[in-house]
C-alpha cells in the first residue's frame, strides 16, 4: 500500500488550539451525549485538503479533503461537540493522548482521543492479519514512542469529519485518522472482542488485541535501538 501523503508535510506550520494555557478562543459546541464515544479529531489539528493544510474546526461540508485511498473526497457532514468542558476534572476515559512529533509520522505534536481509530503499520500485523496496516484505538498507543495520556485543563472541542464512504485522512503530516461515513457516526459501537473490518478493507483491532500489538511494536523498537 502506497500512502499518498508521505511528501505532503513540507512547509507544514500548524496552528494548534492550546487547551492548557487558555490562549485559544473556543466556538460554542453542543455538550456530549451521555456515554458518547471518545472519537473525533481534536480542534487545532491540521487536516490535509485540496487547498493545503487547514485546522479541522475550520472545515465545512463541501470542502474536499485528501484521503489515503481515494484522493480528494468532499465532506458531506462535519459535526462538532465538546468532549469535556469542566469544571470537574476530565474523566479518565475521555482524556486525550499526546503524540510527539514523528511518533506516527506526524510532523508536529498531535492530540488523539482514546477511542479514535488510527492507522498503524507493523510487520506483525502483516503476519497476523494479512496486511501491514491496521486500525487500532488510540488508547492502545499509550507508552509507545513517547505517546502518553494527558489530563486537559480546559474545554476540549472535537470535530468529526464524514465523507460519502469510509476514509482515512491525514493529520499534522502523515498522522492517519479514520473517518467513518455519516450513517456509521451516530451509533455507539458495542465493545469488540475480535478483529473487525471496515468497508474499505482495513482490519480493526479491539483494544485488548491492539495493546498486544503495540507491546510487540515497543519490543521491536527496543530491539532495533539495541542493534543500532
Amino acid at each position: 500500500m502506497e500512502l499518498q501523503g508521505k511528501t505532503m508535510g513540507a512547509g507544514l506550520t500548524p496552528r494548534r488550539a492550546d487547551i492548557f494555557t487558555g490562549e485559544a478562543g473556543w466556538i460554542p459546541a453542543a455538550e456530549p451525549a451521555r456515554g458518547s464515544p471518545a472519537r473525533g479529531i481534536v480542534a487545532g489539528t491540521r487536516v490535509a485538503t485540496v487547498g493545503g493544510w487547514r485546522t479541522v474546526e475550520d472545515l465545512m461540508p463541501g470542502d474536499p479533503v485528501m484521503t489515503v485511498d481515494n484522493g480528494p473526497q468532499q465532506l458531506l457532514d462535519v459535526r462538532r461537540r465538546a468532549l469535556w468542558s469542566g469544571p470537574e476534572p476530565c474523566p479518565a476515559a475521555l482524556c486525550p493522548l499526546a503524540v510527539p512529533p514523528a511518533a506516527l509520522g506526524n510532523r508536529t505534536a498531535l492530540l488523539l482521543l482514546p477511542e479514535q481509530l488510527v492507522l498503524v503499520e507493523s510487520d506483525l500485523a502483516e503476519t497476523s492479519y494479512g496486511a501491514p496496516y491496521v486500525l487500532i484505538p488510540a488508547a492502545a498507543l499509550d507508552g509507545w514512542r513517547g505517546i502518553a495520556t494527558i489530563v486537559p485543563h480546559r474545554r476540549v472541542e472535537t470535530v468529526s469529519l464524514h465523507c460519502a464512504g469510509d476514509e482515512i485522512v491525514y493529520a499534522n503530516g502523515v498522522g492517519l485518522i479514520h473517518c467513518p461515513p455519516p450513517e456509521a457516526a451516530g451509533a455507539e459501537p458495542a465493545p469488540a472482542t475480535r478483529p473487525g473490518r471496515t468497508p474499505s478493507g482495513y482490519t480493526v483491532l479491539p483494544l485488548d488485541m491492539a495493546r498486544i500489538l503495540v507491546a510487540c511494536m515497543i519490543a521491536e523498537d527496543a530491539q532495533a535501538d539495541g542493534v543500532a
